[in-house]
């Protein structure tokens, strides 16, 4: 590898969410910590105890004053002495933070609301990570709490799938991807230029299928369109990996192109680290007592014979969701 690929690749593990949440589990590995709080079951009641009513706010349509952020403004004391005041016990933030894609060292916008999570940083046009402890801190003052999104289904096309498309370490298990060898590259699409990935069209995916690649077809496709998303399945580009070797891989994708699905069932277990940390983030560093899991149906895919894959209420994403559950609960 090349002093430049090499300069790239730390680049992007400096950015990567995989990389950036190992500190914050090596707080609770090996310490008393962990094991301070019962876990095992659900707590409905105590958690409408501590919050019943919510105040929803979702970034994008706040207005602000002149000059302040959203969280500056979320997190105004006079704001939470009046939500006191009527009731609210809690505020759901939505989500806020780093969201979209990575072209080189360039960062790409949100193509979903920011569901599509690219980093643990506060997105720069809602306020700093600060700005929203400190909005933690104003509602704990009244006796209230804040409520924060992870996404456990997928990421957006950021430096964690970057690296995963160079078969960096164990990144490629953290995603819904396989590499296609060159010999049946002929089956994939070619990709446009100026974009990274093709999607599949349906006799793509049932040749795959049949050559042992993927799962095929599921049983929808979210966001369908002719000639934009026929599938929920896409390729890269030729990707030169930190090996030397070029790679395409095909990826699966729920939603828009450019949020890979996670694998939660991949031996390296990247999947559950990433999410775990990134829940450890929102708890321990910007203050949310309560966390709410976005588009969690979604987190196990199975090859059924004679008919679209099993992709929706699968078993996995219940244990999944109970890990993730599980987790926020024991590490408080």
């Amino acid at each position: 590898m090349s002093n430049t690929d090499q300069n790239y690749t730390t680049w992007l593990l400096e950015h990567s969410m995989l990389e950036q949440v190992r500190p914050l589990a090596a707080r609770y590995s090996g310490k008393g910590a962990q094991w301070q709080h019962p876990y095992a079951e659900a707590q409905p009641r105590a958690a409408s105890a501590a919050a019943s009513v919510w105040f929803t706010a979702y970034p994008g349509a706040i207005i602000t004053r002149d000059g302040q952020s959203v969280l500056a403004t979320l997190g105004d004391s006079e704001l939470w002495r009046t939500f006191a005041a009527i009731g609210i016990q809690a505020i759901h933030t939505g989500p806020t933070k780093q969201a979209g894609g990575l072209t080189g060292r360039e960062f790409t916008s949100t193509i979903d609301g920011h569901f599509d999570r690219i980093g643990l940083a506060i997105d720069s046009q809602f306020g700093t990570v600060d700005e929203f402890a400190a909005m933690s801190r104003a509602a704990a003052a009244v006796g209230a709490l804040v409520i924060d999104d992870i996404i456990p289904a997928h990421t957006g096309k950021g430096p964690d799938f970057r690296l995963a498309e160079r078969a960096y370490g164990d990144y490629p298990g953290l995603f819904h991807m396989v590499e296609i060898a060159a010999e049946d590259w002929g089956l994939l699409p070619e990709v446009p230029a100026g974009a990274d990935s093709a999607n599949l069209a349906p006799a793509a995916v049932d040749a795959l299928e049949e050559k042992g690649y993927i799962v095929g077809e599921l049983s929808r496709v979210i966001f369908y369109e002719p000639g934009v998303k026929e599938t929920n399945w896409s390729a890269t580009a030729v990707v030169p990996g930190i090996d030397g070797v070029a790679r395409r891989w095909v990826y699966l994708h729920y939603f828009k192109e450019g949020q890979p699905s996670l694998n939660w069932l991949d031996p390296w277990f990247a999947a559950q680290r990433l999410v775990i940390g990134d829940a450890l983030h929102s708890m321990n560093v910007l203050g949310a007592r309560t966390l709410r899991l976005d588009a969690n149906g979604f987190l196990g895919v199975e090859k059924r014979p004679g008919g679209p894959a099993w992709s929706e209420g699968h078993p996995l994403s219940v244990t999944a969701n109970q890990l993730i559950a599980g987790t926020v609960r024991k590490l408080g």
